[in-house]
């Protein structure tokens, strides 16, 4: 069968976060733009699961309203449907359920952990001194960092699952550096959260609906097989779907496939030994993901976050903000998990098994009234982190070495707070954007 051809300015692989809004601030400026997909939906981790009247996140859970993500919807005028948390977020310790307020965070939580108020003071004066003055070493672990300050198993162990919910790696493997970059980064995008009353994927068909109004095309169920490169520069790809090959040529291409698929894409003979390297130093993370239904909440607010579990690391009660989330009468309840080291191999069933032992030991209505709905782990080509901020861990760029060939995505994601997330995934794609901006016209 012959190939097709087709022209354009920028082709982007991949319609995940980093994809979707990429090719929106493209089309939104004027360039002709072409997206495509191998699944048959749009928004990657950012998607969501329908499910005997329930939706399932696959990545996207609580939505930020300010930041990166958010000002792409408003710069292209995108649709951005979220019902604000007006509750924060509370801590379990114990049997005992702790008020977290934003202006006494973390300390509301370390002044029931600390043994005196002497042990508050060091550690706030450690804490002061690595987020205002100079970061600690990223050859440093959390852990580390933590220990230098006092020898509080509960404090550890707080860290600990402070590291895991916001990096996906625990304190004994997380780099500390980035741990306490991450409040002046991503985190602050976290500030005002919400839910989106029909997921995360109405997020990214939205996004789809503004790249297709602005003359752009969304393609799903196309396979990119190879990123075709002349003379060091990517000069386009070749897809396919159903009706056969499709030569697409393009100034510039954009992959969010994720680095290491990119290489495979573009050929390995194509890059440097550095990048190769730098590429297999990175960790892809692992996180478990549980939907669990009932017919009454199994806790009153929105967000609780766990302490001192086998695994569990949070539970979001999202239906108590959007009741769409669940059939009418029903709640939908997702936690969240990751093991104790980032470094595979792992026994997934074990994993599994002990988040679901933690929803039934920290919730006591679990047993009576919870019923688990569906199971995700996430790793591989769909990792919660392409690359986990373990210690010692490097930034990779988003420019290839091979010219006109962007990634995007969290992967990419620079150090200094932004280790991943759809903020990271947004900021990825405005930098791109910014720099084609700079070197082709419209």
């Amino acid at each position: 069968m012959k190939q097709k051809k087709e022209k354009c300015d920028f082709v982007i692989l991949g319609s995940g976060i980093g994809g979707l809004c990429s090719a929106a601030l493209l089309a939104n400026k004027g360039y002709k733009t072409i997206v495509v997909e191998k699944l048959p939906i749009v928004g990657g981790r950012c998607a969501t699961l329908k499910y005997k009247g329930y939706k399932i996140p696959t990545g996207l859970l609580g939505v930020p309203m300010v930041g990166s993500f958010k000002s792409i919807f408003d710069e292209v005028g995108a649709e951005f449907e979220v019902t604000p948390m007006t509750t924060p977020p509370k801590y379990l310790v114990g049997n005992k359920i702790i008020d977290t307020p934003k202006s006494n965070q973390p300390y509301a939580v370390l002044s029931e952990l600390c043994s005196d108020e002497k042990e508050i003071e060091i550690l706030k004066h450690g804490i002061t001194k690595a987020q205002t003055w100079n970061p600690p070493s990223n050859e440093m672990s959390l852990q580390d960092f933590v220990c230098q300050y006092t020898e509080n198993e509960n404090l550890v162990e707080y860290f600990s699952n402070m590291s895991d919910r916001i990096l996906s790696t625990r304190a004994d493997q997380v780099s500390a550096k980035e741990y306490f970059q991450s409040f002046s980064g991503s985190l602050k995008d976290f500030q005002s959260v919400g839910f989106a009353p029909e997921g995360s994927m109405a997020l990214m068909k939205s996004l789809k609906k503004s790249i297709e109004a602005n003359g752009g095309k969304v393609t799903t169920q196309c396979r990119a097989n190879k990123i075709l490169v002349k003379n060091g520069g990517a000069e386009g790809v070749v897809v396919e779907d159903k009706k056969g090959e499709t030569i697409i040529s393009a100034k510039a291409v954009i992959s969010n496939t994720g680095p290491k698929k990119t290489v495979a894409l573009a050929g390995r003979e194509n890059f440097d030994k550095g990048y190769l390297r730098e590429l297999k130093n990175m960790v892809p993370s692992l996180q478990i993901w549980v939907t669990s239904i009932s017919d009454r909440p199994l806790f009153d607010v929105p967000i609780l976050y766990t302490f001192k579990t086998r695994r569990l690391v949070s539970l979001v009660s999202a239906s108590l903000v959007c009741p769409e989330l669940a059939p009418k009468g029903k709640y939908v309840h997702y936690s969240i998990s990751s093991p104790v080291s980032q470094i595979a191999p792992w026994n997934l069933k074990n994993e599994v098994n002990m988040h679901i032992q933690d929803l039934k030991d920290q919730l006591p209505g679990y047993n009576k009234y919870g019923e688990v709905l569906h199971v995700g782990c996430y790793w591989g080509e769909w990792p919660t982190l392409a690359n986990a901020p373990i210690v010692g861990y490097n930034d990779i760029s988003q420019k290839t070495p091979i010219e006109n060939l962007y990634n995007v995505g969290d992967g990419v994601a620079k150090k200094g707070g932004w280790a991943g997330g759809s903020p990271a995934c947004a900021l990825t794609a405005k930098i791109v954007v910014k720099d084609i901006e700079n070197r082709f016209n419209p």
